[in-house]
């Protein structure tokens, strides 16, 4: 998995980044990709995946967040998709743990001291596998209702670092898991 971290200028997402061959369109990375980014979120409703969310018209904002956009060619299945979003959220829970942080993963969300730190999201497209998880940086912006936190309210302020320290563990949690599927044989 290729890791790429957008420090010279920041992007905003709006939803569609979810989009296959978005890496390989806008970067030029071809094959299966982790692309971080810092940018406002504003998911317009054209590009919700989630349909529940759809349904009850929730919003999707903040001002200021990490985004991490990956994408995964080997295996095209949905439940893949889902079990690959959570095993993602749990090592970001893990680098967390290492920052002193405390939190606890509620389905594929991350929170801190009841508070949501993170948003989510895994789909298929008819080539491969997506998934957004977006980290608050700060929790401003953020729709009404929705108690959130931010990594500087936790005391992160090095965000390139913190950036640079996650997508390195999680290629390094992708990497791992190909190899181990790599190298056993069925049994018989």
């Amino acid at each position: 998995m290729e890791l790429l971290i957008v420090r010279d200028r920041r992007i905003d997402y709006d939803g569609s980044a979810i989009g296959s061959h978005w890496a390989y369109r806008n970067f030029g990375i071809l094959g299966n990709s982790l692309v971080i980014f810092r940018g406002r979120c504003d998911v317009k409703v054209e590009e919700m995946i989630d349909i529940e969310d759809l349904r009850a018209s929730k919003e999707i904002k903040s001002d200021d967040m990490i985004h991490y956009i990956i994408e995964v060619f080997d295996l095209v299945n949905t439940l893949f998709a889902s079990t690959l979003q959570k095993l993602f959220i749990a090592r970001l829970c893990e680098v967390l743990g290492e920052y002193g942080v405390k939190t606890y993963r509620k389905g594929d969300d991350i929170y801190v001291n009841g508070k949501k730190l993170s948003i989510s999201i895994a789909t298929v497209s008819p080539v491969s596998v997506k998934i957004h998880i977006g980290i608050n940086v700060e929790a401003k912006g953020i729709p009404e209702g929705v108690d959130a936190i931010g990594l500087r309210e936790l005391g992160i302020t090095e965000v390139k670092n913190f950036m640079e320290t996650t997508g390195k563990a999680l290629v390094e949690e992708f990497n791992k898991v190909k190899k181990d599927s790599l190298k056993v044989r069925w049994a018989q």
